[in-house]
């Protein structure tokens, strides 16, 4: 039991057809790549117990990442003017409570969301983009599972790959088979007009990265250069540390489905299997 697949999956809310319409035809490649990969995970249906999401666009603490602790988690997509697409799904509390306690007994930097919190926190969303983006098409592969909603926080690289160590730990003790999604776009400058403006040397992360992971260069990952990753004004590589703490222990086979740049923000779908 344990972490038996994980996945890099883009979050642009324009990939759902019913938001992107005419424009997603840009960005056919990452559509295919996410359709590859959504299928990939859905073959494995009968292994899969849970799907861990990491995002970067959940509540955001300097302090600590944060689980949202709820039986029915909800979103929608009102922020992109449809509030009519909706997500209602189950999570695991037994599993969120374990790995928050397994977090704390290592000093881990990973705070609990209850219903409190939520309104302490005027959290009015248990499920970002970040998720529900990547769940969308999941569904639609026919992967339907209880998830848990894991937002990254502004803590270091070191305590991130922890914290995914202790998922894949808290897996085991429950004797739980899961998969684990890190959701994140690459470079957010790669061009003129692009949403986080332009910069020469953007694209540099997104190669090196894909680079890492081809060569399964993890490493390299966890020390990516500082000055690069600014330059980039990514929102991928905190997740991507999180799911790769998660992998830390496995054997795995990994398979890049697509990588695209269509909108001047880099998008790469990248499936792995352990073994």
């Amino acid at each position: 039991m344990g972490v038996v697949s994980a996945s890099l999956l883009p979050h642009p809310p324009i990939l759902i057809e019913d938001i992107g319409g005419p424009e997603l035809e840009k960005a056919k490649k990452t559509v295919q790549g996410f359709k590859k990969t959504s299928n990939q995970l859905a073959n494995l249906k009968q292994e899969i117990d849970l799907v861990v999401f990491i995002t970067p666009h959940g509540p955001l603490f300097k302090s600590a990442a944060s689980i949202i602790i709820q039986e029915e988690l909800k979103g929608d997509f009102r922020e992109f003017g449809f509030p009519q697409l909706e997500f209602r799904e189950k999570s695991d509390i037994n599993f969120s409570e374990k790995l928050i306690q397994n977090a704390k007994e290592k000093s881990l930097k990973l705070q609990a969301l209850r219903k409190k919190d939520l309104k302490n926190y005027d959290i009015k969303q248990e499920l970002d983009h970040g998720i529900m983006v990547p769940l969308h098409y999941l569904k639609k592969a026919g992967l339907n599972k209880e998830i848990i909603p894991i937002s990254i926080g502004f803590i270091s690289y070191q305590n991130l790959y922890k914290i995914g160590q202790e998922i894949a730990q808290t897996a085991q003790e429950l004797n739980y088979n899961i998969a684990v999604i890190a959701s994140g776009d690459l470079s957010h400058r790669l061009e003129k007009g692009a949403p986080a403006g332009y910069n020469s040397d953007a694209h540099i992360f997104d190669e090196k990265l894909l680079k890492y992971f081809k060569e399964k260069d993890f490493e390299s990952i966890l020390n990516f250069d500082s000055d690069l990753v600014e330059k980039a004004g990514e929102c991928g590589l905190r997740p991507i540390i999180t799911m790769l703490g998660a992998l830390s222990e496995t054997n795995i086979k990994l398979k890049l489905n697509s990588y695209q740049a269509p909108f001047g923000v880099g998008y790469g779908t990248i499936f792995i299997r352990t073994e």
